[in-house]
């Protein structure tokens, strides 16, 4: 009997953490991402699924991604730059 509550125990513990895992992380894999190379101008959908882009992030003072076409929405911190492939 003192086992199973034990385990029982357990059992409640990793589901919660679990549940919290999932409940306070955001997908990214398919959150849009946009890119641009004139400040602002033009802007580029980077994780397009039917015309993904060629790209990396350089160290330097620009943000690299936004999650929307506007300057203001950061998807990162300030510490990378946008670079086509």
């Amino acid at each position: 009997m003192k086992l199973t509550t034990i385990n029982l125990l357990r059992g409640g513990v990793f589901s919660l953490a679990v549940v919290a895992a999932f409940a306070f992380t955001q997908p990214q894999g398919n959150d849009p991402r946009y890119a641009t190379l004139d400040e602002g101008d033009s802007w580029i959908w980077v994780n397009d699924p039917g015309d993904p882009v060629a790209y990396e992030c350089i160290a330097g003072n620009e943000v690299c991604l936004y999650t929307q076409e506007d300057m203001a929405f950061p998807a990162g911190p300030a510490t990378e730059k946008f670079q086509l492939q």
